[in-house]
């Protein structure tokens, strides 16, 4: 629920109340649903759910696009934009739903995207770091390679018996 929608809720449930329209007790149990802080937990849990019956829902041939509706989402739908809505609101991501094995592959993959942009174009052929022109000295030391003006990568790694 968006915060707007929530504050609106609570306002009206709170006017309700102070004008004497509603139970009190009705009013305690609307209100602590709406203001209770639900556990990231307990949202994991929900959208995991969710994601078993989205798994239950027939696809194309392609296995691209829903042959029926699924929550708010009509058939013909691009399974992938239901999987961003999965991976914006489940804190361990879309990884963690489509391989269902455990590992939490946010952290991992986000250190992955920072090394692969440290690697840079690299001439050295002999260096065991050069892969097909590209540097991954960063992949393997999880730092950027030293490289200066005069003596090129100061990492350079030779290979030795190769020319």
């Amino acid at each position: 629920m968006s915060n707007y929608l929530k504050t609106e809720a609570i306002s009206r449930v709170d006017k309700l109340h102070q004008e004497n329209r509603i139970d009190f007790g009705d009013y305690s149990a609307i209100h602590d649903g709406l203001t209770e802080i639900e556990t990231l937990r307990d949202r994991d849990e929900a959208l995991e759910e969710l994601w078993a019956q989205l798994e239950d829902i027939p696809v194309d041939s392609d296995g691209k696009h829903l042959l029926e509706p699924f929550m708010g989402w009509g058939s013909g739908t691009d399974k992938e934009e239901i999987w961003h809505w999965f991976d914006r609101r489940h804190s361990k991501g879309i990884g963690y739903l489509l391989y269902s094995d455990g590992i939490d592959r946010t952290e991992g993959l986000a250190k992955l995207v920072y090394l692969k942009q440290l690697c840079v174009e690299c001439e050295s052929r002999t260096c065991q770091f050069n892969h097909g022109g590209e540097c991954r000295f960063a992949m393997v030391h999880e730092r950027k390679p030293r490289i200066n003006d005069s003596d090129g990568c100061i990492d350079y790694d030779y290979q030795e018996g190769e020319e």
